[in-house]
């Protein structure tokens, strides 16, 4: 009776003992029918184990290994404990898919027959216990300090910016409160320690990537991106540069045309709604760009070119500062023969103006010989041409003798649409208000009759590549901006005022149209 009973707590105390080597599961010699382990391991009772059939009750099970999500959901399907937010309602790993070739499953966590995961691919329901003999917390199959497991197998999305993927292990500028209210969790060895499980969360995601909060939904409370970086991410934190980034979470209106595919054949990511969001340009793994994890390659504001083409015209004409200034200097110390030719007057993050995204240096709101009534201190539209064209600056040479068209003067509303219902102002020839707004009832300025991206108003390729000369066919001009804009109001005396504009001989004409009030405008 003594050995007996040793024999037992023998097997007893084997069982208890943890299991090292969780990939291959030993399978009993003989039947086993104690109930802890006949809960799971059926087949192990000596009917089946020993007879080899099934019952009235069950089927014979034919496979070897118990793991299956069915087989868990059996107690966590809320008769022992519910698990089913978890593992039912929410778009996390998923059991039954074989593992891509972006991630290397260890060999101590298990596939099922067909290679596929399972529930037990991670997780055991013997208790496993870490190097120091705590057990490890949801009975996964390895310690889990700092999304450590989550490395094991995902280690092409770890390496930080050097492998294309967005840096963890780092702190966070600021504590993401939404994010750990949404159930990501920060690491431990840091101030708000950036790790896997930051963003992505196994089980309780919001779509296939796990992530805890939306990043394509701009209609979110919070957008998964913006909670650290917000919608205006200054990349240098120089605090003389007020880091105003490209418009997020809206549509691109008429300004850009997204293309579906980038031109490294990778899907272009919108958002829920067709916006623009911070994945459109950037991805936080497998990153094209590696110096800033951008979805496509950067080579000399390639990337803007590919939604900007009709921008991209500037190329070899005299705003290409490679062709008219190519010693420029951009606010970041670059040239634009390095840096690209979007870079002299826009940054993507660290703009000096939200419009525009503007960030070369501003100029004055009227020039010497300018009538002063013509403009307004701090005209913004008028002072991005300003900061070029004016003495001692890029275009220097290049400065007309009178600007701009007398302020206060309303277009009448019956002629800012043609007879082909096409709009004339704020689309076609642009007008904006005090606050530099583009509007149907605002004022005259430079880039209402110039287009700065397209020299020649009727032939739609790039510039020569030489300082070319300017006339009153090509200048920037917009298409026939005297015979759709200016006769409108001034009539026969448009094709000369437009000759004439910037010249004296254009404002000394005796009773000139320029001088007359309002009134006598919409009467013409």
């Amino acid at each position: 009776m003594v050995y007996k009973k040793t024999f037992f707590s023998i097997i007893i105390l084997l069982w208890l003992l943890p299991n090292t080597a969780a990939s291959k599961i030993e399978h009993p010699k003989q039947a086993d029918t104690a109930k802890e382990c006949a809960i799971c391991h059926y087949r192990w009772v000596s009917t089946f184990f020993m007879e080899h059939r099934g019952t009235p009750l069950t089927p014979l099970m034919e496979e070897q290994v118990v793991g299956d999500q069915e087989m868990c959901l059996s107690c966590h399907d809320g008769s022992v404990h519910d698990s089913r937010d978890k593992v039912c309602n929410d778009p996390g790993h998923r059991v039954g898919n074989i593992p891509s070739d972006r991630v290397q499953i260890p060999e101590k966590f298990p596939l099922d027959e067909n290679g596929a995961m399972q529930c037990t691919t991670c997780h055991t329901p013997h208790a496993m216990k870490s190097k120091e003999g705590v057990i490890v917390e949801f009975f996964i199959r390895a310690p889990n300090k700092n999304s450590s497991f989550c490395k094991l197998c995902h280690i092409k999305n770890i390496g930080g910016k050097t492998k294309g993927n967005h840096p963890i292990d780092i702190s966070a500028t600021r504590n993401p409160q939404a994010i750990i209210k949404a159930g990501g969790v920060l690491g431990t060895d840091l101030p708000n320690q950036i790790i896997c499980e930051t963003c992505h969360i196994p089980h309780g995601g919001i779509n296939n990537k796990f992530l805890v909060l939306s990043a394509e939904d701009p209609h979110a409370r919070s957008v998964l991106c913006e909670v650290c970086h917000t919608q205006n991410p200054g990349m240098t934190k120089d605090p003389s540069l007020n880091h105003f980034s490209h418009p997020l979470d809206l549509l691109p209106g008429k300004v850009a045309k997204i293309p579906k595919k980038w031109s490294n054949g990778k899907t272009v990511t919108l958002g829920t709604g067709g916006e623009l969001v911070c994945r459109t340009c950037h991805k936080p793994h497998y990153a094209a760009d590696r110096e800033f994890l951008l979805a496509d390659f950067k080579e000399k504001d390639s990337l803007c070119i590919e939604c900007h083409r009709d921008h991209a015209r500037i190329a070899g004409s005299p705003h290409d500062l490679k062709v008219s200034a190519p010693e420029y200097i951009n606010m970041l110390g670059e040239t634009s023969t390095h840096a690209g030719l979007c870079s002299p007057c826009h940054s993507v993050h660290n703009a000096n103006e939200q419009k525009f995204i503007w960030s070369a240096p501003l100029g004055p709101s009227k020039l010497d010989g300018w009538n002063e009534k013509y403009t307004s201190e701090g005209n913004l539209v008028v002072m991005v041409c300003t900061g070029c064209h004016s003495e001692g600056n890029a275009a220097g040479k290049q400065l007309p003798p009178f600007g701009l068209h007398p302020r206060g003067l309303e277009i009448p509303e019956d002629k800012r649409i043609f007879a082909n219902k096409q709009l004339l102002v704020g689309e076609q020839f642009p007008v904006y208000n005090e606050r530099g707004e583009l509007t149907t009832e605002g004022n005259i300025v430079c880039s209402t009759c110039h287009n700065p991206h397209q020299w020649d108003p009727h032939n739609h390729t790039n510039g020569r590549g030489v300082q070319a000369e300017g006339s009153a066919t090509t200048s920037f001009l917009r298409p026939d901006v005297d015979k759709l804009f200016c006769a409108e109001c001034h009539g026969e005396d448009s094709l000369f005022k437009f000759k004439f504009f910037h010249s004296t001989l254009g404002r000394e004409k005796a009773k000139s149209p320029f001088q007359l009030k309002q009134k006598d405008i919409k009467t013409q």
